[in-house]
């Protein structure tokens, strides 16, 4: 039995390939991203930067049935490489598993290279991969900018419904919004003096003796 298991696998293991013959080397590297500039008159410094991605490249053979390592093997050494390059061209995610080297790593194939020799029906390959990382870019929301041709100030339409005060309204500012025409507070006050009243005794003070006042979270009618 292998001390080593060297398994490849796709879309949440729907397909898994366990390499029959491990490769006499598996190593894996990653750089350190460190910057090295120029100062005046200190010279050239090194600066620390992030880790780079982690790579490794390994080379071996898949046994075809007349070789003596052909009850290792899962599948032909066609149906390996079939599988394999449809990962690659499919641009497919590959988890990368070595077991004994705690090494459990999403990867893309970078590059996927096999050969034959006469008279042998082994296919001999040397496979490529780097490190996956996920990208969360976030969404930047940029309002368009509208030409003020005068039809921003006309009325809402929605005239007739009703309105949650919000912090900074005015009752000038909400007929305005709903009628055109600041005016017209009147009418809304009309309609809400009980509710207007209601919302400034809770807060301690009176409506009417204070031009009206009106409160964050009061719901108004607004009369067609």
């Amino acid at each position: 039995m292998k001390e080593r298991i060297i398994e490849l696998s796709v879309d949440n293991r729907s397909e898994v390939i366990e390499l029959p013959i491990n490769p006499k080397t598996v190593e894996f590297t990653s750089k350190q991203l460190n910057q090295t500039i120029t100062l005046l008159e200190m010279g050239e410094v090194n600066l620390a930067g992030d880790r780079g991605l982690k790579r490794t490249k390994f080379s071996s053979f898949f046994p075809s049935e007349n070789s003596p390592f052909s009850d290792l093997a899962e599948d032909t050494p066609k149906g390996y490489i079939t599988m394999l390059d449809e990962w690659k061209t499919s641009k497919k995610v590959v988890r990368v598993i070595v077991t004994d080297m705690d090494i459990n790593l999403a990867m893309l194939m970078d590059e996927l290279n096999y050969s034959v020799n006469e008279g042998d029906e082994d296919i001999y390959y040397t496979m490529s991969f780097s490190e996956y990382v996920t990208l969360n870019v976030p969404t930047v929301n940029i309002m368009p900018k509208v030409r003020d041709n005068g039809l921003t100030d006309r009325p809402n339409t929605s005239a007739g419904g009703s309105h949650t005060v919000v912090s900074g309204d005015t009752l000038w500012g909400i007929a305005k919004k709903y009628y055109g025409n600041g005016a017209q507070y009147t009418k809304i006050y009309g309609a809400n003096s009980g509710t207007i009243e209601a919302a400034a005794k809770s807060h301690g003070k009176s409506s009417s003796g204070n031009g009206h006042w009106i409160y964050p979270g009061t719901v108004l009618s607004i009369p067609a």
